[in-house]
């Protein structure tokens, strides 16, 4: 039996939380609730943001962890929610930051089993103007509303800003054979709706306002590709890219992008999207591309 309170949970991985942990603290404290904060560093492989973060230890209701070896995205959460003492839980991604004063109240007046309070994009446009993931995901923001994420519930499940009740974590697990980046919040939002239950989608953004260079970004698109591959039959009807894959597939134009790939025309669309100015346009044929070109 957990105690009554929410235990929020934030995976740190080579970024600075302590502006999040500390606006996170000032809320839980203005709500009168009990809590506890758990930061794990996880695998973090740059010591400047370690040092920078472990301030948050002295803060009260924090604990600090420090991991030396990266767990991954799954078995992190998972462990997080293991060490987790109260009955609500909300686990955040580490990135993001908190605009909204009344952040917790919002999701503690909120009785549901699951939570997702969704994502926006913020930052300086004109100084990320050549930011790739800033173009992405701006592109794909109006699907990040309440309203657009209801209409598909389960599949568009995302592991940045969402309350889970502990019992419910209990009987379902993010799934450790994901080890790599990519694909756990998806087949997290699958395990949900086998097991019958209810996701609600509100209104309670986090704001994505620092995004990782060009070059890093890239890196882990082809990382998520190679999961993806690995675990397709799992994520099937739960992935656009795959569905759009079965289509060039029936009509034969499959190997065509194969070669596209290993050709010139691959390797400078590569250069673009790592580069300084990369045409945003261009990434999802890349992805598209780079999931053709893989092999058992």
């Amino acid at each position: 039996m957990y105690k009554q309170g929410l235990s929020i949970l934030i995976p740190v991985f080579n970024r600075n939380c302590c502006a999040l942990v500390q606006e996170l603290h000032v809320q839980a404290v203005n709500c009168g609730i009990d809590f506890e904060i758990i930061v794990v560093e996880d695998g973090s492989t740059n010591p400047k943001y370690v040092d920078q973060n472990r301030p948050v230890a002295a803060i009260d209701h924090v604990r600090y962890i420090i991991h030396e070896e990266n767990m991954g995205r799954a078995i992190i959460r998972n462990w997080l929610a293991d060490k987790a003492e109260y009955d609500t839980l909300l686990f955040l991604d580490c990135d993001v930051d908190i605009l909204d004063p009344d952040y917790l109240k919002r999701y503690l007046d909120n009785k549901a089993s699951v939570v997702c309070g969704g994502l926006c994009i913020g930052g300086d446009a004109n100084k990320l103007r050549h930011s790739l993931r800033y173009h992405y995901e701006k592109t794909h923001e109006k699907e990040y509303t309440a309203k657009q994420r209801k209409r598909n519930p389960y599949k568009n499940f995302r592991t940045t800003n969402f309350l889970i009740e502990h019992k419910v974590m209990e009987g379902c697990r993010f799934d450790e054979r994901f080890r790599q980046y990519g694909y756990e919040d998806v087949i997290f939002g699958k395990t949900l709706k086998q097991n019958g239950i209810i996701i609600s989608h509100i209104e309670n953004p986090v704001y994505l306002t620092r995004f990782e260079s060009n070059t890093y970004f890239m890196i882990k698109t082809e990382e998520a590709m190679h999961t993806l591959y690995k675990f397709r039959k799992d994520i099937v009807p739960y992935s656009r890219l795959l569905q759009h894959v079965e289509v060039l597939k029936k009509i034969g134009l499959l190997p065509v992008l194969r070669l596209i790939y290993r050709s010139s025309i691959g390797y400078y669309l590569m250069l673009n999207l790592n580069g300084e100015r990369p045409v945003s346009q261009l990434y999802n044929l890349y992805k598209l591309m780079f999931f053709a070109s893989l092999k058992p």
